[in-house]
């Protein structure tokens, strides 16, 4: 055969390789290949936070990251901040190859303490949720009465700095705000905020909103010592509290939501994820109200990928599919195509297609307000 026509026919079969290729890539959706991975198996162990449980274990998801990416993967429900605080020698010891909180600043945290220990670290936001506030028809009905809750086209918004300053700080009841049979200190019930992101995110806009003059912008660590007196009050006042915040919202709804605390803080995938699996969603939601504080600050959800096999895990849950379904069944915000969160999807739900938010406070601050939080003579 001719040097020419073999030429010819490798170029011709490059050609139908590369159109199978491209083939191949356009029917994946968002540029991911449709088949089996050619990546050798791998069972990825991922420590994360306990509001993703329910979503890892779901069977689309284990399938995709099985037959797509070649994952098998080894969840442990694990506190943000007890995460990132593990020592290198700690999560080698325990065979992590990623770590998965849910907070931007546990993500600084992580990176400040650990800087170049780990050479193929490789860190990706692949979920949202903002912060929200639950209550119930009492409670509302008395915010909004006082003019801390308004309606914006159907979601209820939250003056977070108004009942901070005006109520939670001054001592205010819930009998002066004459709030039905409620009764006790106007406060915003929490997980514990030592040990949970959902209570540590609501600490975090508390010292914000408390710290600063501006709220949106974020405190300096000499604006957040001059409160961290008052963040710890807040927080020895509270009792005990949830150690996570799956198990806390569900404790909340349980023992009587508005009557065992009239404003408890969590995240907003928690009232959509039981919205779509509950047998009797209106009955559940009859009496939960949805309240966006404004400002609020939006729980990011990184993957600290500390190996090649944790950085899998990040490519698999960029996956177009997979973010559907964690929106679609479980609540949690695309980190990459914000079309995928369309609220209308959600009719008996009031939720805010756009919310108000402002950044995390800084890693230093983070860690200031965190160690206050666990030893009370770290708050001077």
């Amino acid at each position: 055969m001719k040097p020419r026509v073999i030429v010819g026919l490798a170029i011709l079969l490059a050609v139908l390789l590369g159109g199978g290729l491209l083939v191949m890539w356009f029917q994946g959706g968002g540029g991911r290949p449709v088949g089996p991975s050619t990546a050798a198996p791998a069972v990825v162990k991922c420590a994360g936070g306990s509001e993703k449980s329910a979503l890892m274990r779901d069977p689309e998801v284990v399938a995709i990251l099985a037959a797509d990416y070649g994952i098998s993967l080894d969840f442990r429900s694990m506190g943000s901040y007890a995460q990132v605080l593990l020592s290198a020698d700690e999560i080698r010891a325990q065979g992590f190859n990623c770590l998965w909180p849910s907070s931007g600043s546990a993500r600084l945290v992580f990176e400040s303490g650990h800087r170049g220990e780990f050479a193929e670290y490789r860190a990706q936001t692949v979920l949202q949720s903002p912060e929200v506030v639950y209550s119930g028809p009492q409670a509302t009905d008395a915010l909004t009465r006082a003019g801390l809750v308004t309606d914006d086209g159907g979601s209820r918004i939250l003056d977070i700095k108004g009942l901070l300053a005006g109520h939670v700080l001054t001592g205010d009841t819930w009998e002066k705000l004459q709030a039905g049979r409620l009764a006790g200190p106007v406060r915003i019930a929490t997980t514990d905020a030592a040990t949970s992101n959902s209570g540590f995110t609501m600490a975090q806009l508390q010292l914000t909103v408390i710290a600063t003059e501006d709220v949106s912008v974020p405190p300096t660590l000499e604006q957040a010592r001059a409160v961290l007196p008052t963040m710890r009050h807040l927080y020895e006042t509270a009792g005990l509290q949830a150690s996570s915040s799956d198990g806390g919202f569900r404790q909340w709804l349980t023992q009587g939501g508005e009557y065992a605390a009239p404003l408890y803080a969590g995240y907003e995938n928690q009232i959509i994820q039981l919205a779509t699996t509950s047998p009797d969603p209106a009955r559940v939601l009859a009496n939960v109200s949805i309240l966006y504080p404004s400002p609020t600050i939006y729980s990011d959800h990184p993957i600290l990928a500390l190996d090649a096999a944790g950085s899998r895990l990040i490519d698999a849950m960029s996956d177009p599919r997979i973010q559907a379904l964690a929106w679609q069944k479980y609540g949690f915000r695309s980190a990459f195509d914000p079309s995928l969160n369309d609220t209308s999807r959600f009719g008996d739900l009031p939720l805010a297609a756009q919310v108000r938010t402002i950044p995390a406070p800084s890693g230093e601050v983070t860690l200031a307000l965190l160690h206050c939080f666990e030893d009370a003579t770290q708050c001077s």
